[in-house]
């Protein structure tokens, strides 16, 4: 069984491997061999900080390779009331101050464990190759301007992401944190060709821009819909960051899955699982309403996703005066099985990591 480390991933993978693994997987799960099961969320009161421990997993299997992919998150999560804005916020709680999130790989042939890997370089890359993958198809061949709001952890990777699919040859960055926006530019200049330049305002950045990408943490609308323009390409993280008005002003709309939002089981709130699509909405409700969390089936729901776009059962871009839309509404385990897997070839290619011995992990009992 092999242990690898964020560090060591991030040397060797790379945004093109991540999308070719990615539209792989996707063709395979339209065509019915490979299988995604939806996320789910447990929840708990968390007994020395301030907020909620959550503990969040899914998986997927393909055919080829014969792999199954588990993730899970064990986090320390708060949410703060920032002026309109509810943010969202995993606490650095474990020793170290650091956070809690694991992929394990196993065989579908021997059934035996693979690999075991830190989500956290792996996590980043599949949301931003989606984004790149269905901008690939919906984005308009010409696109050489990009407006990325965020500085974070997804911005960094969307950046190249973008670059990678599209001749981008402008970048502007909008961030409300001026420390934080200058000091992501300065570090992504280097890695992509295209000039990387802070925005002053959200208006700048948008000005002339080809494709619009949201990396924020925001659970509120980031985008005014007003920005909706002939040939324009938008994709985000979060779908709270365009809002149904801008949404509903696209031509062209493609989602990432039919799955709306995870199960939350919540100590203290019944057995059932709650659908919701973050479990602050449940727990403002209190225990004895917390089943009245109605989870909207809104328009957009309707809308294609992203495997039948790659596998060709619906159109891309059909125009240059289209407008277009990827909403990354949930994360899947599939990514973590497709990305996973190319994760594990690169690494025994290149003798990275360490082997530790699988038996370790085995029984003769019969579980």
């Amino acid at each position: 069984m092999l242990i690898l480390s964020n560090e060591e991933i991030e040397s060797f993978l790379t945004i093109d491997t991540c999308i070719e693994a990615l539209e792989g997987a996707y063709r395979s799960w339209e065509k019915g061999t490979a299988i995604n099961r939806p996320r789910t969320d447990l929840v708990m009161p968390s007994p020395t900080e301030s907020g909620v421990y959550a503990f969040k997993s899914m998986e997927a299997g393909l055919y080829d390779p014969p792999i199954v992919a588990m993730r899970v998150n064990s986090d320390i999560i708060r949410w703060n009331q920032q002026g309109s804005r509810v943010i969202k916020t995993k606490i650095p709680s474990a020793p170290g101050d650091k956070y809690v999130g694991l992929v394990m790989l196993f065989s579908t042939v021997t059934g035996e464990p693979l690999a075991i890997f830190p989500d956290g370089v792996v996590q980043r890359m599949r949301v931003a190759s989606s984004s790149a993958l269905a901008a690939r198809y919906l984005a308009r061949p010409d696109a050489s301007t990009l407006a990325l709001f965020g500085s974070g952890w997804q911005a960094g990777s969307h950046l190249p992401a973008m670059c990678a699919v599209r001749p981008i040859k402008l970048v502007k960055v909008f961030s409300p944190t001026k420390a934080n926006l200058e000091a992501f530019v300065k570090d992504l200049q280097p890695k992509v060709s295209a000039e990387v330049r802070a925005a002053e305002n959200p208006e700048d950045a948008v000005r002339d821009a080809d494709i619009i990408a949201t990396t924020t943490n925001s659970l509120t609308r980031v985008i005014d819909p007003n920005w909706v323009k002939p040939g324009l390409h938008l994709t985000c993280v979060r779908v709270p960051e365009l809002g149904d008005e801008t949404i509903r002003r696209v031509d062209r709309l493609v989602i990432h899955a039919h799955q709306h939002a995870p199960e939350n089981y919540v100590a203290g709130y019944g057995e059932k699982g709650i659908a919701a699509h973050d479990a602050i909405d449940i727990i403002r409700k209190g225990p004895a309403h917390a089943h009245e969390v109605k989870v909207e089936h809104p328009f957009w729901l309707e809308a294609p996703a992203l495997k039948e776009l790659v596998a060709g059962k619906v159109p891309g871009r059909q125009s240059a005066e289209e407008t277009t839309c990827f909403l990354n509404n949930i994360g899947i385990g599939l990514q973590f099985a497709a990305v996973g897997a190319a994760v594990l070839q690169q690494a025994k290619a290149k003798g990275a990591g360490r082997e530790i011995p699988t038996d370790w992990f085995l029984e003769s009992v019969h579980p």
